[in-house]
């Protein structure tokens, strides 16, 4: 009898697990606003499984994969590519907009060309770009979506960006065009720009006037 109980418990569990998330979904295909939403990966309170979802980025203006944690978030998360695109591919952002890293949220200006946004995936590796998918006046360069001017790159100011999912801290130079020369900093594995660079002699080699 206890077993017929726990076992209705969990049937009911999952039933409102669904119903909400069916919810969430007719939503957020009703209401474009939430493509500007940052991403949200939810938690896991509800005893839910961890899935991967997709959310649209403001920055490259493309669908981008997360892993969702099951529970709560917003709008911003659906079941496939297809879902994502089908609502947001047009869709532009409003003054109100604002993009996140790591699941907190950080404001950008909306003249987002001088900026790169180093896209990750659920496991923070880099997500390839063939250069067909860069969106206007970048380019695909080390499997990463750059700008195309590198006076944009070379006189953005530097950002340690935000950890990245199960991601670490590592040691970057950037360029700092009062000093012509480049300097170290600490990057957190996510987000950031494109003033970023690896060792000190490509830093040199791409920005030294």
């Amino acid at each position: 009898m206890l077993y017929s109980v726990d076992l209705f418990v969990l049937l009911s569990t999952s039933f409102y697990i669904l119903f909400i998330n069916q919810i969430n979904l007719s939503t957020a295909f009703s209401d474009k606003s939430i493509c500007g939403l940052a991403k949200d990966r939810g938690n896991s309170e509800c005893g839910a499984i961890s899935e991967k979802r997709f959310y649209f980025d403001l920055i490259t203006k493309r669908c981008q994969p997360f892993l969702y944690q099951g529970c709560g978030g917003n709008g911003n998360k659906f079941n496939s590519l297809t879902d994502c695109r089908a609502l947001c591919s047009d869709y532009e952002p409003t003054v109100e907009s604002s993009h996140e890293g790591g699941g907190h949220g950080m404001a950008l200006p909306l003249n987002v060309r001088g900026m790169l946004e180093r896209q990750f995936d659920s496991e923070a590796r880099v997500i390839k770009c063939p250069s067909d998918q860069c969106p206007d006046n970048y380019e695909c360069s080390e499997s990463k979506c750059c700008p195309a001017n590198k006076k944009i790159v070379c006189n953005v100011e530097y950002d340690t960006g935000r950890y990245a999912f199960q991601g670490s801290h590592t040691p970057r130079f950037f360029y700092k065009k009062e000093v012509n020369n480049c300097l170290l900093f600490t990057y957190y594995g996510a987000l950031g720009n494109a003033n970023n660079f690896e060792t000190y002699n490509d830093c040199i080699k791409y920005c030294k006037e």
